[in-house]
């Protein structure tokens, strides 16, 4: 059920299906004037998510976020294209392939929050790279969350091999959707 919500989330949210064309964005850091360019260095590489026998994508380069993720057997694909305005800007096209990508700082950590670019309600898909330590080596983690609370929801890995050994493990120190813990 939660990769069921996770996936139908990160697709309304990268997708911007139904989106509205006119209202005021919100913004995920009020001293932003614009959202980012392109998606910063650290992200830009696929990550790889391993849970319940399937294998979820998510590729990050400068311009565009992709992924291929599972709920109940079924994969979806997704992409969004990274564009950039202003966030006092009023009026949209509408755009359902775009996406919007801002900084957001939150539980001791920077995040990055990327949203639908016709996307006036909601929260959109947040990501933080952070450094682990796993059988005395230092990896680098991906992880995905969600919700108002920003709540880490999966954790990605730069190998399928790391992804299949740790699953869907948790780490201390991450605030987790109520429901998963």
């Amino acid at each position: 059920m939660k990769k069921m919500m996770l996936a139908v989330a990160t697709a309304v949210t990268l997708l911007a299906v139904g989106g509205v064309s006119l209202g005021t964005p919100v913004t995920a850091q009020a001293k932003t004037k614009t959202t980012l360019k392109a998606v910063p260095q650290r992200y830009r590489h696929t990550w790889y998510h391993y849970e319940h026998g399937k294998m979820d994508t998510l590729t990050f380069s400068a311009k565009r976020i992709s992924g291929l993720t599972y709920y109940d057997g079924q994969g979806a694909k997704y992409v969004a294209h990274i564009h950039h305005h202003k966030l006092s800007a009023k009026k949209f096209k509408k755009h359902y392939s775009w996406s919007t990508v801002t900084n957001k700082k939150a539980h001791q950590a920077q995040w990055i929050n990327v949203r639908g670019w016709n996307q006036i309600m909601g929260d959109g898909d947040f990501y933080k790279v952070m450094t682990k330590t796993y059988h005395g080596k230092k990896i680098s983690v991906l992880s995905q969350a969600g919700g108002a609370g920003i709540w880490t929801s999966a954790h990605y890995y730069r190998t399928k091999q790391l992804a299949k050994q740790r699953g869907p493990r948790y780490f201390s120190n991450e605030v987790y959707y109520p429901m998963n813990v």
